[in-house]
C-alpha cells in the first residue's frame, strides 16, 4: 500500500474537490437563488457572503486539485464547511439533512487528512 501512497493522495484530493467544484458550479449558474438561500438562512450581507463562498470554493478546490498550498486550501475549505453545515444542513428532523451533515463530516475528515499528510508527490508542492 505504501507503494501507492502518492497515487492515493492524488485521488483523495480529486474526489474531495469534486464536491466543492460541483457546489461552486451550482452556485455560479444561479447566483440569485444562492444569494436568496444565504439570505433565508439569516446570514448578514448575503451578497458578500456569496462572493466569499465562490472565492473559497473556486480557489480552494482548484488549489487542492493541483496540490498547490494544499494544506492551506484544505483548511480554507474546512472553515467554509463548518458554517455551511450548520446553517444549511444541521436539521436532525430531516433524514436528507442528516445525510448531508454526515457527508460534510466525511469531507471534513478527508480535509483533515490532507492537512496532516500533505498533498503527496503528484502535486505542485510535492510534500
Amino acid at each position: 500500500m505504501v507503494r501507492f501512497e502518492n497515487l492515493f493522495k492524488l485521488l483523495g484530493r480529486l474526489f474531495i474537490s469534486a464536491v466543492f467544484i460541483w457546489s461552486a458550479i451550482v452556485e455560479i449558474i444561479n447566483p440569485s437563488a444562492a444569494i436568496h438561500k444565504i439570505e433565508s438562512a439569516g446570514i448578514a450581507y448575503p451578497g458578500l457572503a456569496y462572493a466569499v463562498v465562490i472565492a473559497v470554493l473556486g480557489v480552494g478546490s482548484a488549489s487542492l486539485v493541483i496540490g498547490w498550498r494544499a494544506r492551506l486550501a484544505a483548511l480554507a475549505l474546512l472553515i467554509y464547511l463548518a458554517p455551511a453545515t450548520y446553517f444549511f444542513h444541521f436539521d436532525f428532523g430531516s433524514k436528507a439533512q442528516i445525510i448531508h451533515t454526515l457527508k460534510n463530516l466525511g469531507l471534513a475528515g478527508g480535509l483533515l487528512l490532507v492537512m496532516a499528510a500533505g498533498p503527496g508527490k503528484f502535486s505542485v508542492d510535492k510534500s
